[in-house]
């Protein structure tokens, strides 16, 4: 029997069968290729829009944070010719009014830091750097720092530091110390003739191994409790809840919040929609030896009593400084908060000019520019610490002149060569500090420091001043008896 499809030759029926295999899979390749082909488009184009939202929102933030620190140079003048008015008129109502210009620039200084703070934080260039800090110091920094805004708004802002507290610990200096600022700082603005207390107690303690508790009760607390739990719970809502409906007072609470996740803890908040609130956290943190606190309050008093228009508390006639800035702003600043103390301040507009008085002359400090370049791009610092602009200088005190807040002494090679820094506009009391600390003790002569203020002339007075305070009675009594008052 014949089959009469195999009648035929059998290598046409593989030809036709080969030739449908070979469509159907050139078919697949096609398809596979064009799926391959658009797929790949649509990835590079959803690529290409989130690469563009991310150097958007960067840009964003990098203007923000130039815009802010531009701002902090701009105001430079300001805030000495302010500060310079303060000090040396004698009218009582020109005073009146240059301390009242003085608190509305310190609110836009807090202001452009805040917005710079954020720039920085939404770049993640933020770090947890380690030092041992002076607890006290940083909690009376926090406190004084906002003393003023409380004085404004009339309102009581009190301190309870339990005494056993380690005294030196191991954290994040300035990130805890911006994180206290704008809790202090956001109860103010929040509450309605009310008060707030700042509570620093002992949590758990494990030999060096320590928990700090710190606490904020605020009466009189005029906004709602879950719209500030929405702000920390929602990062996308930043944008909505701060800058749309135009309440930047909420960016003090969500700075505070995003420093504490860093530092390794969080902000917890309790309390009524209305009247009171809480807001706690808790330190985890190491001590650097036994000392305890101790009554913080004597020595809170005492930076609150000092005199804030008696100029420099210090004098210094064999004293040179060399100021390094392409700006004479700053340096003329300096120059006159420094006019009575005997200190010769000399100045340098360039590094070619910074390298001739080096040269030729002998410094005790330095006060430099941090961003000055020479022309082979190397930082000005760099060549002092080189001996490049003489050796003679090459080992004394430097100080930064800075207008980022950002600026940390261990966070790059270039920082770790200065010995401190100071933030542009320059303050007169941290300037103070900052020579009284740096300058050599032997051409010092201090005229006034914590616990001497006006009307001083005798220990009986101090006894009167201190008030049963025997930590500032005692550290008043020793600085009297090398005062000039004393003296005479």
């Amino acid at each position: 029997m014949k089959y009469p499809i195999l009648s035929g030759d059998i290598s046409v029926y593989i030809i036709i069968l080969s030739a449908f295999l070979l469509i159907a899979v050139n078919l697949l390749i096609a398809s596979c290729y064009i799926f391959v082909k658009y797929k790949n488009k649509y990835t590079a184009s959803l690529f290409k829009a989130r690469e563009e939202a991310r150097l958007a929102v960067e840009n964003k933030n990098l203007v923000l944070s130039n815009v802010s620190r531009l701002i902090r140079n701009r105001m430079i003048r300001v805030v000495g010719m302010n500060e310079l008015i303060f000090r040396e008129s004698t009218d009582e109502i020109t005073k009146k009014r240059a301390s009242e210009i003085r608190s509305s620039v310190d609110d836009i200084l807090a202001l452009m830091q805040g917005v710079q703070d954020y720039s920085l934080l939404e770049r993640n260039l933020f770090d947890v750097m380690k030092d041992e800090l002076d607890l006290a110091s940083l909690i009376i920094d926090s406190v004084t720092m906002t003393a003023p805004l409380y004085k404004f708004y009339d309102l009581v802002l009190d301190l309870s530091v339990d005494k056993n507290i380690p005294k030196k610990i191991i954290s994040d200096s300035y990130k805890l110390r911006r994180c206290l600022i704008y809790l202090l700082s956001f109860a103010c603005k929040k509450t309605d003739h009310g008060s707030v207390k700042l509570y620093v107690e002992p949590g758990k303690t494990d030999g060096e191994r320590h928990e700090i508790c710190f606490s904020l009760h605020v009466t009189g607390l005029d906004i709602s409790i879950s719209k500030v739990d929405f702000l920390l719970s929602h990062d996308s809502s930043v944008n909505d809840l701060i800058f749309q409906h135009n309440d930047l007072d909420l960016l003090d609470i969500y700075l505070a919040s995003r420093y504490l996740d860093i530092i390794g803890s969080n902000l917890e908040i309790s309390g009524s929609d209305k009247g009171y609130a809480d807001f706690s956290f808790t330190l985890h943190t190491r001590a650097s030896d036994d000392e305890v606190i101790g009554d913080i309050r004597s020595a809170y008093k005492r930076s609150q009593l000092r005199r804030n228009d008696s100029g420099m508390g210090f004098k210094a006639a064999d004293v040179r400084i060399l100021f390094i800035d392409e700006k004479r702003v700053s340096y003329a600043y300096v120059r006159d908060l420094l006019e009575d103390t005997g200190v010769k301040v000399d100045h340098a507009a360039s590094p070619s000019e910074a390298s001739t008085k080096l040269s030729g002359n002998e410094y005790d400090l330095i006060l430099l520019n941090d961003a000055m370049k020479c022309s082979d791009d190397a930082f000005v610092i760099d060549k002092i610490r080189g001996g490049e602009f003489g050796m003679a200088n090459s080992r004394i005190p430097c100080i930064a002149v800075t207008s980022d807040i950002k600026y940390s002494l261990s966070e790059s090679k270039s920082h770790l060569k200065y010995e401190s820094y100071i933030l542009n506009p320059i303050n007169p009391d941290n300037l103070e500090r900052i020579l009284i600390e740096h300058l050599p003790a032997t051409k010092l002569e201090i005229v006034s420091d914590y616990g001497i203020f006006p009307g001083i002339r005798s220990i009986d007075d101090i006894r009167k001043y201190s008030e049963g305070y025997e930590e500032l009675y005692e550290n008043a009594v020793n600085i009297y008896k090398r005062s000039k008052a004393y003296k005479e």
